[in-house]
């Protein structure tokens, strides 16, 4: 658990330290006091798998994510502010959202955005990485700017344990617990959204999400010679039977994980070998580029799914572009 209050501090010192301190607990941030000569703010917040939790307290002020700050953010995160007490007005994405005790919404580091406290306010803070969303929704985008009612349905169930979190007076204390908890409290988020707007959720719902979230890693990553199912699985914490599962569940033809990267890489690399701004690059290293090791087997692959020689592909490509 880390704390993080001006209390003790001098008048002139506080506004620099709290600001260096929401920094750095969730992402690039300024608030701005409405009276600087009495900043009165605390910080708790403590770990809960990939996810931070905390709860602030402040005096009257407003925060703002600008467009520098989006801008040089290094992860994209998701915070999502669970209303204490009292009310504030966030605004994102030409949204505003209007929270009273109890009520949370969710706000995006990619773009600018500012919360207003016209009072002394507690607010719960949690930071979500982009990718524990992915995992569960393939556009968590959407849930930006949605008001999230703590008084009812699924979202009311999810405020309460967020709200009960604090009032406990105690934290889970292992490392198997937190990580549980974390992974109830984005269910119970996502859930909650989707039957807001009358989503059907289906029971493979998660393992589908989960499915694109893979697939674009492995997109992202084709260039990798070393990136295999056993690797994929590790970095997915699941198990190598668990994802050809999921592949054979979801996948077009029943496609398997490494026909999958395969194809990827051969489409890629015919993708070059018909684009004419590369056409000085050598076929070998349009190839290694793409994660193949082996000229021998790159050569019989990509014949099997064109039906001609990389070579004779290129040509023919550079053929029709005459």
């Amino acid at each position: 658990m880390d704390v993080f209050s001006t209390k003790g501090l001098a008048p002139k010192l506080r506004r620099e330290y709290w600001n260096d301190a929401i920094c750095e607990a969730f992402t690039d941030l300024v608030t701005d006091f409405a009276v600087n000569d009495d900043i009165n703010a605390e910080l708790v917040s403590v770990p809960l798998g990939d996810l931070t939790y905390a709860r602030v307290q402040t005096t009257s002020s407003k925060v703002t994510h600008t467009k520098h700050h989006a801008a040089k953010a290094k992860d994209k995160v998701f915070l999502l502010h669970l209303q204490l007490a009292n009310k504030s007005l966030t605004t994102q994405r030409g949204k505003e959202v209007c929270l009273d005790a109890g009520d949370f919404t969710l706000v995006d580091s990619s773009s600018p955005y500012s919360v207003d406290f016209d009072d002394p306010i507690a607010m719960g803070v949690m930071r979500i990485p982009c990718d524990a969303l992915l995992e569960r929704i393939a556009n968590p985008e959407d849930m930006v700017g949605y008001k999230f009612s703590g008084q009812r349905d699924i979202s009311g169930l999810l405020s309460q344990m967020l709200r009960g979190f604090w009032t406990q007076g105690n934290a889970p204390t292992t490392d198997a617990i937190n990580r549980q908890l974390a992974n109830s409290i984005l269910d119970l988020l996502v859930t909650s959204f989707q039957g807001a707007r009358n989503t059907v959720i289906s029971p493979n719902s998660i393992r589908r999400e989960r499915y694109l979230h893979i697939l674009r890693f492995i997109d992202y990553n084709l260039c990798d010679p070393d990136l295999s199912p056993t690797k994929i699985a590790e970095i997915f914490k699941i198990t190598p039977r668990y994802l050809h599962q999921i592949f054979a569940e979801f996948a077009r033809n029943r496609e398997t994980v490494g026909q999958y990267m395969l194809n990827r890489r051969l489409e890629e690399c015919a993708q070059q070998f018909q684009d004419h701004s590369v056409s000085h690059q050598k076929i070998t290293d349009i190839a290694f580029t793409w994660g193949f090791n082996s000229m021998t087997h790159f050569s019989r692959v990509f014949k099997d799914k064109y039906g001609a020689s990389p070579r004779a592909f290129r040509n023919e490509a550079k053929v029709s572009l005459n």
